[in-house]
């Protein structure tokens, strides 16, 4: 188990800075806690190489001089995706106007046996609205893990303000500054991890539930996603997963994607087939994710608004899963 270093500082109860370090001998690697996330992952060095324009983000800026920073570094500039991605996906999860997130949660929650129970991981949580919701119904620990720090950092801060504070784009550069409270959630059953959510920093059959909504196409490797999903999950413990199948280089290898490609062969291409083949009793694509598919619904609505005048929709996949039993 990791141990806190000698030297954190504290706000309350919680630790906003400091670092985990492996207690084994021959590793004593430490994993820094940054503006209490803590960061699990197996390579930081590597991780901190792509991340530091996020990690470095002041936090304290007003929306006058974001706005002229904004300006100043220009569209598609590493700032400006940042605020432009924190506010497509804090809209969908935490806008009370908009259902987006919420209507995809309900929807795959429905497919549960029964209500969430236990410890829960919100794998992919994103800026952290599955992770609250899951929190509430459980009203036990639930974990939510991301690889995107600034990300988490709407998450955190949400957390630690009970309100939801981001830029949420009106067209071009020009963004309109919205801080609203969110609902009533027990916070302090909430915590949120920066790892990767194809090698998880957790021991096996350590969760009761997972959550993993719109990930699987977001992520370097999707089949090492799903059988880290399974070692993470206790036998018998149900997981739920949506995803559009929206694959894209950027984020993820095509040779590494479920269908999507090679539509010369059996599943021709379709990604759906090949995600059944993969969770087959059977093992039909030759990898044991430890998971297997027991319900399904299609063609859920998942709407993202991009600016005043642009939204993508999707038509999300869901299926509910289970840990083999042995």
């Amino acid at each position: 188990m990791l141990q806190l270093g000698p030297v954190a500082r504290r706000e309350g109860d919680d630790i906003i800075e400091g670092a985990l370090i492996c207690p084994e001998r021959l590793c004593q690697r430490e994993h820094p806690i940054i503006d209490g996330i803590p960061v699990l992952l197996s390579n930081p060095a590597s991780w901190l190489e792509n991340q530091l324009p996020y990690v470095l983000r002041r936090t304290d800026l007003t929306p006058f001089t974001e706005s002229i920073l904004g300006d100043l570094a220009g569209p598609s500039t590493p700032f400006d995706r940042e605020r432009g991605n924190n506010g497509i996906y804090a809209h969908a999860h935490w806008a009370a106007s908009s259902p987006a997130y919420l209507n995809v949660f309900n929807a795959a929650s429905a497919l549960l046996t029964q209500p969430p129970q236990g410890l829960w991981a919100d794998i992919g949580c994103s800026v952290g609205r599955g992770t609250f919701e899951l929190a509430r119904r459980t009203n036990q620990l639930v974990a939510g893990v991301d690889l995107n720090f600034s990300m988490l950092r709407v998450a955190e801060q949400i957390r630690r303000s009970g309100r939801a504070r981001y830029g949420r784009r009106r067209v071009g550069l020009a963004f309109d500054f919205v801080d609203d409270p969110i609902p009533d959630f027990p916070v302090a059953n909430v915590g949120f991890w920066c790892a990767d959510v194809a090698m998880l920093p957790f021991a096996p059959a350590t969760f009761d539930g997972a959550l993993s909504l719109n990930m699987l196409d977001c992520v370097s490797a999707p089949l090492a996603h799903l059988c880290e999903m399974g070692r993470a999950l206790k036998p018998g413990a149900e997981a739920i997963l949506a995803t559009p199948f929206d694959w894209a280089a950027g984020a993820t290898e095509a040779a590494a994607w479920l269908g999507g490609h090679s539509q010369r062969y059996g599943h021709q291409g379709s990604s759906l087939e090949e995600f059944r083949r993969v969770l087959s009793p059977s093992c039909d694509a030759g990898v044991d994710t430890g998971l297997l598919i027991e319900a399904e619904a299609d063609n859920v609505k998942w709407r993202l608004r991009t600016h005043e005048r642009s939204h993508t929709e999707y038509d999300v996949y869901l299926a509910r899963l289970r840990r083999k039993s042995a």
